[in-house]
């Protein structure tokens, strides 16, 4: 079971990082992904496989304010 931001995800093993991403529509240009510990830059989405037990954490950035 992967964790994604402290929740149980199934049948995301397997996958690569920018293919779930789109999956979630994710929008790739406002997200840094760490993965088990270890930030993952966006060159790598495309490389970096998502393996059981994994952790990942998705930290969007939004805009606004003054």
């Amino acid at each position: 079971m992967v964790t994604v931001n402290g929740e149980p995800f199934a049948k995301v093993a397997g996958q690569n990082l920018l293919a779930f991403l789109q999956q979630r529509k994710t929008p790739v240009d406002n997200v840094v992904v760490e993965l088990n510990g270890t930030i993952i830059h966006r060159p790598e989405y495309e490389q970096t496989l998502i393996k059981p037990d994994d952790k990942l954490e998705l930290i969007s950035f939004v805009g606004g304010g003054r």
